[in-house]
């Protein structure tokens, strides 16, 4: 015990610290393993759909970001946690029972039965991919100071990688047992409220944290939903932040899209769906075992910049590879290499983007960039994957204008390194 406890540095944790540690780290669990258990089901209604359709899709998951985020900012603004995430977390739970129960009309992955049921939960599972892994950091954020948070939210992120692992494992397996789609629904809905029982067994642990530091539990963090657009417009800094998540949301639309072409190719729905959580499994695998070993080791010795510039290096490699080989192998692990990277060191590297920003600024800004500016960014990484193909260019040509676009993508994260390291420096 004493060796896990230094390996995750929790060895000099105070008891109430690590229980409420654990609870949370319980609940990011929860949370990923019931979207990643309906992530596959949600890829394979694309497929369905085919690549000609992704602009309409990501048209909805933004029609669905601007509907469904402002009212979850506005509820989170005024109303204390421990009243909001279990409100929140049941709104979730019977959304996901409802869509099981809607799926039962499609039978084994019929979508055209009931046309408009696969963009309502395309649009659906989108807004609950934001919000529920939002509300695990809203509860660790308010009970934690900023030194706690860098010693335990290492922990809490090791346990939600390991939910998107074990959801992702769960939905091939369900696939294999011939599982029909409404089941995945039932299962969600259950662990989102298996998330709900460990956040009320972390409260006890948050409130003593709370009182140790002689702070007023319940508190309410207060700010407007749009007050960062002001800043963002004004500011090159953070323009830069913004185009920098722009191109990153184009290019994963672009990997996603060719994805869906090659999944198109195999014969049932029911392969379609195992093979996109395959893929799921073993990305989140690979994004734990670099989580655990790499990491945190790479981020105390190398610049940010390396960070910054490695996604946009990698998608380059691999977007090569595939116009030579557009294969369902290949795909595979382009997509692996690529979400591992992006998750194990690009996603850290832009967190510590806004650590040279005020906190007021960090709040509102990141708001917008993580939901609206990413989700922009989708819709015109679908609206390019199919402009690319009526235009008939092939692989290399379609290749070439994406490495193109990653290119301007390492030039933004070289400035970004640069200026994240001068204030540092002068």
């Amino acid at each position: 015990m004493t060796t896990l406890l230094r390996f995750f540095g929790l060895q000099h944790a105070t008891a109430p610290e690590r229980r409420a540690t654990l609870w949370i780290a319980a609940m990011f669990f929860c949370s990923l393993s019931s979207t990643f258990t309906l992530r596959p089901l949600r890829d394979q209604f694309g497929v369905a759909e085919g690549v000609d359709r992704m602009p309409w899709l990501y048209s909805l998951t933004l029609l669905s970001t601007a509907v469904c985020v402002p009212a979850f900012w506005w509820l989170c603004n005024r109303t204390p946690s421990r009243r909001f995430v279990p409100f929140t977390l049941h709104v979730c739970a019977a959304s996901v029972g409802l869509l099981a129960f809607a799926l039962q009309s499609i039978g084994d992955y019929q979508w055209k039965n009931v046309p408009w049921l696969g963009e309502v939960f395309w649009a659906g599972f989108n807004a609950l991919n934001v919000v529920v892994p939002t509300l695990v950091w809203i509860h660790a954020v308010e009970h934690f100071r900023r030194e706690q948070g860098q010693r335990m939210f290492g922990f809490v992120g090791v346990g939600g990688t390991l939910g998107a692992v074990f959801g992702s494992w769960l939905a091939g397996r369900l696939s294999e047992w011939h599982a029909a789609p409404w089941i995945a629904g039932v299962v969600s809905s259950g662990l989102l409220e298996g998330a709900l029982v460990c956040f009320l067994l972390s409260l006890p642990a948050c409130r003593v944290l709370l009182e140790t530091r002689g702070e007023a539990v319940g508190r309410i963090s207060r700010g407007g939903m749009f007050a960062g657009l002001p800043m963002l417009l004004r500011d090159g800094y953070l323009r830069a932040i913004g185009v920098y998540m722009l191109l990153l949301a184009i290019l994963a639309t672009a990997f996603a899209a060719a994805q869906t072409e090659i999944l198109g190719e195999l014969a049932t729905a029911a392969r379609q769906l195992q093979k996109s959580a395959e893929i799921e499994q073993w990305t989140q695998t690979t994004v734990l075992v670099l989580q655990l070993f790499c990491t945190g080791r790479l981020l105390s010795n190398l610049a940010p910049t390396w960070f910054l510039i490695a996604l946009p290096s990698v998608s380059m490699l691999c977007l090569g590879f595939l116009s030579l080989w557009p294969t369902l192998s290949v795909i595979s692990l382009v997509q692996i290499a690529r979400r591992g990277v992006q998750h194990s060191f690009d996603k850290p590297a832009r967190e510590i983007l806004y650590t040279a920003l005020d906190l007021e600024t960090k709040h509102k800004v990141k708001f917008l960039l993580d939901t609206f500016v990413f989700r922009f960014g989708d819709l015109l990484g679908a609206l390019l994957a199919v402009g690319l193909r009526g235009l008939h260019w092939g692989p290399t040509g379609v290749a070439g204008i994406t490495i193109a676009v990653a290119c301007v993508w390492i030039g933004i994260g070289v400035f970004l390194g640069r200026r994240r390291v001068a204030p540092a420096t002068t």
